[in-house]
């Protein structure tokens, strides 16, 4: 991920994220601390058919330049993500944890298209 980007991270399922879960929570760390948390109403909803077949269910988010502002560098620039949801029956998982690395830029100015 480079900072001052608009990435979009995805997320697959074999059920429907929107329905099979309650609640969502995909947070990023970095350095031991928690730096931006997001939920299920920041996420958007969509599926396709894989080579087999078989339905696979995706759940898209996308990242403002502001929030990869958020992260650093250096001297390790790594963020954790990690998603953990809620089943409507009050059953909760989590996903294993993805490392990815963080570039930076030279300029980490928000541009807009004024």
């Amino acid at each position: 991920m480079i900072r001052a980007t608009t990435p979009t991270h995805t997320f697959f399922f074999e059920v429907d994220p929107d329905e099979s879960f309650q609640k969502i929570l995909i947070t990023y760390a970095q350095n031991g601390n928690i730096v931006l948390e997001k939920h299920k109403e920041d996420l958007s909803f969509s599926s396709c058919e894989s080579f087999d077949g078989k339905t696979v269910y995706i759940a898209s988010l996308k990242l403002t330049q502001e929030e990869t502002n958020l992260f650093t560098a250096k001297p390790k620039g790594i963020v954790s993500i990690q998603m953990r949801a809620v089943t409507p029956d009050g059953d909760a998982i989590a996903s294993y944890i993805s490392d990815i690395y963080v570039e930076n830029v030279l300029n980490d100015e928000v541009l807009t298209c004024d």
